[in-house]
């Protein structure tokens, strides 16, 4: 062996096999942040939701809408109308993103933030927040029992169900004025201290015509945000086109409305959410399909009469189990679903609640 052999030249000193630790050729570490969640629908596919809204579906307020069925009694007549709000929403949610992040690409004038498109993601998740057990049936009983005093509305009760999901998680961040806009959009049209609000920040005196006219632009401005979730100029929406390709698909009753075709085919002109004109058919399968569920499924004979005795039970059991009464105490609110008949069945041995049994054990009858 050479004597230079095995041995490192004098030159070159040894490598350190060490890390470098100097500080200038370290990663940067940025902050983790909580990725998007992926979940799985039969009608919309793969539905991605921010981890706010993650957040506010595993509240105990969301939750309750796994237990009040989306056709309320019509789970009677037709077996496979089982499906709930709480998917309706998620879906309802996942096509107003799609919506407002569309209008965002086909408008990039009306500079939408991603506030905003969160805000309209949380409208769609919440929407439904106020609905009652078996949905529109029981707003229908309620009215009729308030003879004339002041109508209660499920979109005025999701408002406050939604506040009191913020109230008791406080560790879902979402800013006041962010707040007011969601229920806005809620309700499809903006709330007035939001319209207060953003007078004082103007901090000008307007009078006479001009002070309409301001008004009537910060209205066009933003009234597209109101055509998203809930509609009340013309009644399309997301809502509408969820339920009906939900309802459709799940009670086997085929439509070739493509909401699809419909949102890709929009776009914001003077403040208003607007259609091509090549979509007319689809308006024509829209309203049809919504006709012909109405004709078929929600006015059939028998869930008719099935809602008019569940009013008669539930008027009757109200005495003793106060049932109006839980809608103005959202403590309450949060835990009255479906279960409500149920409750009425177990109270057996109360005296007042008998009528009420009587009519509920109508609904162990065949219905078909």
């Amino acid at each position: 062996m050479s004597e230079t052999e095995g041995k490192l030249p004098k030159d070159e000193p040894p490598k350190d096999k060490s890390p470098d630790k100097s500080p200038d050729k370290s990663p940067d570490k940025s902050p983790d942040k909580s990725p998007d969640r992926v979940f799985h629908d039969a009608i919309h596919g793969s539905m991605q939701f921010s981890p706010i809204c993650v957040d506010i579906i595993n509240t105990v307020q969301f939750q309750r809408l796994r237990n009040i069925k989306q056709l309320g009694l019509c789970y009677y007549v037709y077996p496979s109308a089982s499906h709930n709000r709480f998917e309706h929403c998620l879906g309802t949610c996942h096509l107003a993103g799609k919506m407002i992040r569309h209008l965002k690409q086909q408008n990039p004038d009306l500079e939408i933030s991603d506030e905003d498109i969160l805000c309209v993601e949380i409208a769609g998740l919440c929407h439904d927040l106020g609905h009652a057990p078996f949905s529109h049936v029981f707003q229908e009983i309620i009215n009729e029992c308030r003879n004339g005093d002041e109508k209660w509305e499920h979109e005025v009760a999701s408002c406050e169900m939604l506040e009191h999901l913020f109230k008791k998680n406080p560790h879902i961040k979402v800013k006041r004025d962010e707040i007011e806009f969601i229920k806005g959009l809620i309700t499809g049209k903006p709330i007035k201290t939001e319209e207060q609000k953003f007078e004082k920040e103007k901090n000008v005196l307007i009078t006479g015509e001009s002070k309409k006219t301001e008004k009537k632009n910060l209205r066009r401005k933003k009234q597209f945000f109101y055509q998203i979730v809930n509609n009340a100029d013309y009644n399309i929406d997301v809502d509408k086109w969820d339920y009906l390709a939900r309802d459709s698909h799940l009670l086997g009753i085929g439509t070739s409305f493509d909401h699809e075709r419909m949102l890709k085919m929009s776009k914001v002109i003077d403040g208003k959410i607007c259609y091509r004109d090549k979509t007319l058919k689809n308006f024509y399968d829209m309203f049809y399909s919504r006709y012909r569920l109405h004709n078929t499924v929600y006015q059939h004979k028998t869930v008719l009469l099935l809602n008019k005795l569940l009013g008669k039970a539930l008027k009757s059991a109200d005495e003793h189990l106060k049932i109006f009464k839980r809608v103005e105490n959202m403590e309450e609110f949060t835990y009255f679903t479906d279960s409500i008949l149920e409750e009425i069945l177990k109270n057996k041995g109360n005296q007042s609640l008998k009528d009420s049994e009587k009519k509920l054990g109508d609904y162990n009858q065949p219905v078909f």
